[in-house]
C-alpha cells in the first residue's frame, strides 16, 4: 500500500496523530487522530505493508478472529483512503 499524501505521525501527550504537512496542509482542516492500534498500523503501512499483512498483524497481534480483523482493516484503510491518504 502507498501513501499518497505528507503527513507524518506524531505522539502528544500520549495522543497519536497524523499530522499533515508541506502541500497537504492546505487540503485539511486539522489533524487526524488514531488509537493504538492505528498506530501500529500506520506503522506497518509506512513500511509497505498490503491490506493481507495488516489482517495478518491484528490476528497475531491481538489474537482476533480473521472475520473481525477484516472488518477492521476494511473500515480503517477505506478511511484513509476517503481522505486520499492512501
Amino acid at each position: 500500500m502507498e501513501i499518497k499524501k505528507k503527513v507524518i505521525l506524531r505522539t502528544v501527550a500520549g495522543e497519536h496523530m497524523l499530522v499533515p504537512v508541506g502541500d497537504t496542509v492546505f487540503e485539511y482542516n486539522g489533524i487526524f487522530m488514531m488509537t493504538d492500534s492505528g498506530k501500529l498500523l500506520w506503522d506497518k503501512i509506512r513500511d509497505g505493508a498490503e491490506v493481507s499483512d495488516l489482517i495478518s498483524f491484528l490476528i497475531e497481534e491481538y489474537g482476533i478472529d480473521r472475520a473481525t480483523a477484516e472488518e477492521d482493516i476494511t473500515h480503517f484503510v477505506e478511511k484513509l483512503k476517503s481522505y486520499g491518504i492512501v
